[in-house]
């Protein structure tokens, strides 16, 4: 027994010791892959416009339904059911984005200033922008590249008298080159420049009047 013994506790040790690993081994998930991120194109070289003579408009942040409020690439089957690009988002929530571009557009206007309210500021106009559709729609099956889309609901109002000036709706679309999600957010890109260079001359034309 003096023989048998030492042996019998080292095989067992080993054997503790593989069943440690291989738990070890089955139980740890495997890491997932880092999602790509992706975000609205940003003007490289904006112009220099001076803000002397322009009406300064706060652009408040944008309401929108709780599926198009957070950072999802949103994907629409059929146009009622909504679902969300695997392994991708957005850099920031799509109401923050949609308002940086709409900055962005107003940056090169002669006419208007967009700015993004602080403590104290005074303005003598406000903008709200309500958030109707931002997602791709697969308008010809999901066998084919989708239809992004950007529907946003507009209302001006007068900041001391608090009388409404104006109401706009704006929609507009691109078609994506392709099924891929790259495509997808160029497609979208596309059209929420096309939507926020409409409201910049909406502005013009009602602002216009105003002035």
């Amino acid at each position: 027994m003096r023989n048998i013994k030492p042996n019998f506790l080292g095989l067992m040790a080993v054997a503790a010791t593989v069943l440690s690993v291989s738990a070890c081994t089955s139980i740890l998930p495997k890491p997932k892959p880092a999602p790509t991120i992706y975000r609205l194109s940003i003007p490289v070289n904006a112009p220099t416009v001076s803000v002397k003579n322009s009406t300064v408009v706060n652009i408040e942040l944008p309401q929108a339904p709780r599926a198009l409020s957070g950072t999802d690439i949103v994907l629409s089957p059929n146009g009622r059911r909504l679902t969300a690009a695997a392994s991708a988002s957005w850099a920031e929530p799509v109401p923050n984005q949609v308002r940086h571009a709409l900055v962005d557009v107003l940056a090169a206007n002669e006419r208007i200033t967009g700015v993004i309210p602080k403590g104290g500021t005074r303005v003598p106009y406000r903008l709200n922008m309500q958030i109707r559709r931002f997602e791709a729609e697969f308008d010809n099956g999901t066998d084919v590249a989708p239809n992004a889309i950007v529907h946003i609901n507009i209302t001006l109002t007068d900041v001391k008298s608090r009388q409404l000036v104006g109401v706009y709706s704006v929609k507009t679309n691109a078609r994506a080159s392709s099924k891929t999600v790259s495509s997808i957010v160029e497609a979208q890109d596309k059209a929420t420049r096309e939507a926020m260079n409409d409201i910049s001359s909406w502005l013009n034309d009602v602002l216009e009047d105003k002035n």
